[in-house]
């Protein structure tokens, strides 16, 4: 089976004929819908408060997930990423099977744009799925805006550019020199939009918090709490601990739930931010802070992001794989922090 990577993913009569008629149907849209669409970031909360005001569940906007008003929010809403990040539609040319098939069409920005290590580093972290590559399936993202719960849910998929701010300039020149997949969906004038990730929400802050409160106890723990002093070289310390008391559990999908673990990720983040300047950036909708969603932690310094958890979880594996398989190019933890250099 094909994947997004593949060209037939970008250009498909699955995907052109979707684009081309939710494109037909925009401007009778906008009579119908109050407000300025000027697919600028900004018009992504008018456009959530729409949503929630047609729709007051997510249950409701499901079941109305096909009609056109739907379709066409979730046409503009890809297009938003379209012309403020220059990224680009994906569609499979044939239905997928199963539940999860990817029958809609998504955006995401291009991996033509990477360079090489940027490639290498990204590739390595699919094959753990933890990659953090900007990506939105719009038609869900309008639908989940529908929960009363969810505030800001359409404005903070665009916080995924924010480390990949020097990818993203160069998709949007890239965009500006090649035919766009929908009519006039070239870059705006002003692109990028505003990139700040905003604030942090307080279940993150409260986790941080905890994180803090309990790390002398984590620290006294390893046995070698003089080591964790949030400089560089104590990151060494850090995976060495680690990999003897965690090493075993790799694979098993237990790893994630141990507390030596979870205290280590908010150890890693933490002296990332404290050398580099870096702070971390917000939980997608201010989602709560839960051990199955360590994955989306991360800290960010400039166009740069990092994943505690993503990289605490690599150098693991990366140590068992020198183990077994000595050809394997091993990278110590300590090279996290030479992304900043």
């Amino acid at each position: 089976m094909s994947n997004i990577d593949d060209p037939e993913w970008a250009d498909n009569p699955r995907l052109n004929g979707w684009l081309h008629t939710q494109a037909a149907l925009f401007s009778g849209w906008v009579e119908q819908t109050e407000g300025r669409w000027d697919f600028s970031t900004g018009s992504l909360d008018r456009l959530e408060q729409e949503i929630k005001r047609r729709y007051p569940s997510y249950d409701d906007a499901q079941a109305a997930r096909d009609d056109a008003f739907m379709t066409v929010s979730a046409w503009y809403v890809g297009e938003v990423h379209v012309r403020n990040y220059g990224a680009v539609w994906r569609c499979a040319p044939q239905p997928g099977l199963g539940v999860h098939a990817r029958t809609e069409p998504v955006v995401r920005l291009p991996k033509e744009v990477l360079e090489h290590w940027e490639l290498a580093e990204l590739q390595e972290k699919e094959e753990l799925y933890e990659d953090d590559f900007p990506y939105c399936n719009p038609s869900e993202a309008v639908v989940s805006a529908a929960r009363p719960e969810y505030t800001g849910h359409l404005s903070s998929f665009l916080h995924q550019y924010a480390p990949w701010q020097t990818a993203v300039d160069r998709a949007l020149t890239r965009a500006r020199n090649q035919p766009s997949q929908s009519p006039k969906g070239h870059p705006l004038p002003d692109a990028p939009g505003p990139l700040d990730p905003g604030p942090l929400g307080e279940s993150l802050a409260e986790w941080l918090a905890v994180q803090e409160e309990v790390f002398p106890r984590w620290a006294e723990a390893t046995g070698r709490p003089a080591d964790f002093d949030f400089t560089p070289a104590s990151l060494g310390a850090l995976e060495e601990v680690l990999r003897e008391a965690l090493a075993p559990q790799a694979g098993t999908g237990t790893l994630y739930d141990d507390p030596v673990f979870n205290c280590a990720v908010w150890y890693l983040g933490e002296t990332i931010c404290r050398n580099h300047q870096a702070r971390w950036l917000p939980m997608r909708a201010n989602l709560d802070v839960t051990g199955d969603r360590l994955d989306l932690l991360a800290v960010a310094h400039i166009a740069r992001r990092i994943g505690p958890r993503t990289e605490l979880t690599s150098a693991i594996h990366r140590s068992i794989r020198g183990v077994h398989y000595p050809d394997d190019s091993y990278q110590p933890l300590r090279a996290v922090l030479d992304a900043y250099r």
